[in-house]
């Protein structure tokens, strides 16, 4: 979604995808309304979702609003050195009816299997595959290997079943890419506390920024260590 790009959230696990030739738009209020550009119309539930939103909070870090000329609201990405008319808010808006049941299906044709599988981890899990040397059998296998699966690539070639392999880990090298990143980009020199995924800031999830799970995590640090640390002095 274009909210989403300019927010620097690139990715998205959600299901609030929007189908092609739909746009989401807000009105000056905050509310969200979805623009349907093949039919020519609007409406405020979500085409996939059947929900209503709206956007909640302030702007992300970096970002200031402006009105133009024309008394048209614009947004300023300082960090980025750009300015759009679509409110970056809309990567973050909330339900106006969240216990609304909904029968709409969560994913269609465009849904592509690394959005299916987005923050789920399959380590220990084996999963073999036919025909994964190319087309589907490719794709699946490769989805589920990026998320931790131990993949059987199960060919008639070998030599193509050693190229997908090939392919699959130069995808895994590129995942060094946003640790590198971070680590050099000049934009982010003094910044710190954010998450990043793809190069591009993203909202943790509410688990990431729990202070439960955080001093939890920290206890189970420190015991493991304590326990490591005192089978090497015996």
């Amino acid at each position: 979604m274009a909210a989403l790009r300019y927010a620097g959230l690139d990715d998205t696990d959600s299901e609030d995808e929007l189908p092609p030739g739909w746009e989401e738009r807000t009105t000056k209020d905050g509310w969200v309304y979805y623009a349907n550009h093949t039919e020519e119309k609007t409406q405020w539930e979500h085409p996939k979702t059947g929900k209503r939103k709206r956007v909640a909070g302030d702007l992300p870090y970096g970002w200031e609003q402006e009105t133009d000329e024309n008394g048209q609201v614009f947004f300023v990405d300082h960090i980025n050195k750009r300015t759009t008319y679509v409110d970056p808010r809309l990567a973050f808006t909330v339900d106006d009816n969240p216990t609304k049941p909904t029968t709409q299906q969560r994913y269609d044709g465009s849904t592509t299997a690394m959005e299916i599988l987005q923050g789920r981890d399959f380590t220990g899990k084996v999963v073999m595959v036919t025909g994964a040397n190319s087309g589907i059998g490719f794709e699946t296998a490769k989805s589920f290997a990026l998320h931790g699966a131990h993949v059987i690539l199960a060919c008639r070639n070998m030599a193509r079943a050693s190229e997908a392999v090939s392919r699959i880990l130069e995808e895994w090298q590129q995942g060094a890419a946003t640790t590198v990143y971070c680590a050099a980009a000049p934009e982010l020199e003094g910044l710190g506390g954010m998450y990043f995924n793809n190069c591009c800031r993203c909202m943790p999830s509410p688990e990431a920024q729990s202070e439960e799970t955080a001093r939890a995590l920290w206890a189970l640090s420190e015991r493991l260590i304590q326990e490591r640390l005192g089978s090497q002095s015996g």
